[in-house]
């Protein structure tokens, strides 16, 4: 017995993981990478909050499922490191 075919190309429903990624207010960010790489699906890219890196799976989860989709998915975003600053500020 053969699984059903979900009714959306896996490349077209990846076009809406990235849409819902840069709109839903979990996450709202723009420019993430969202591919195929065998049986994953894998986010790239840097996102501005740990909060919000931490919503990336259940997001992209809950686009995959509304087309019917199941697949892992794999988070290799990273937040952008935060230093203090190392020269005093700038006296005017």
């Amino acid at each position: 017995m053969t699984s059903p075919t979900p009714p959306v190309p896996l490349a077209h429903v990846l076009l809406h993981v990235r849409d819902t990624l840069a709109t839903d207010g979990r996450v709202g960010e723009l420019g993430l990478e969202v591919v195929a790489e065998g049986d994953d699906v894998v986010v790239r890219g840097v996102i501005a909050t740990a909060a919000r890196q931490a919503e990336i799976v259940s997001v992209v989860a809950e686009v995959l499922a509304a087309h019917g989709w199941s697949c892992p998915v794999r988070d290799l975003t990273r937040t952008p490191a935060v230093a203090s600053p190392t020269t005093d500020p700038e006296q005017l």
